[in-house]
């Protein structure tokens, strides 16, 4: 069975742990097992599934993004889906942060928001978002692993370039 592309869940390290994974990953919609042992052992990373976390404190809203393919439904507090692509005709894929249009000569595959851990948990991926996200079905949020759109912090960053507390936007582009 040719798995590519394929769609599932997107997965990563529960926010308040220390430890495990720091990438996002995307588990398949049907798992194969091998050898296992029931129950969660001592010595082990854990993975759980990601769900949109798009509040600031209060009930001020931080969704910038679009809620369209979720027939309007909002994505706070529901699960992530995630997608692996395969182009056979294109040899490379590139993220691009803080752009919404790729070079001269490269195609884009989707364009959207860069998001990540909160910046006051550990560490994890940047990972370009579709402005357009899904929400996934079978699944039930749980405050595991979450998203969290990425601002602007300038200073280093020059402020006259990159607004500070704006958005970064990305693009993702093959050629």
């Amino acid at each position: 069975m040719n798995l590519f592309p394929y769609t599932g869940y997107a997965a990563g390290t529960k926010h308040s742990y220390a430890g495990s994974g720091s990438e996002y990953l995307c588990l398949p919609e049907e798992p194969q097992w091998k050898t296992y042992l029931e129950g969660h052992q001592s010595n082990t990373g854990r993975l759980a599934g990601v769900e949109y976390d798009l509040f600031n404190s209060g009930s001020a809203r931080n969704n910038i993004f679009s809620e369209r393919n979720n027939d309007g439904s909002p994505l706070q507090d529901n699960p992530a889906p995630c997608a692996v692509c395969y182009v056979q005709s294109r040899s490379t894929v590139l993220m691009i942060p803080a752009r919404t249009q790729c070079p001269d000569g490269w195609n884009v595959e989707y364009a959207g928001y860069l998001v990540s851990n909160h910046y006051t948990h550990k560490r994890s991926s940047f990972v370009c978002l579709d402005e357009v996200p899904e929400v996934a079905t079978g699944a039930k949020a749980q405050s595991q692993a979450l998203f969290y759109p990425v601002e602007v912090e300038c200073g280093t960053l020059p402020c006259s370039l990159y607004v500070n507390g704006r958005e970064i936007t990305c693009v993702v582009c093959s050629k």
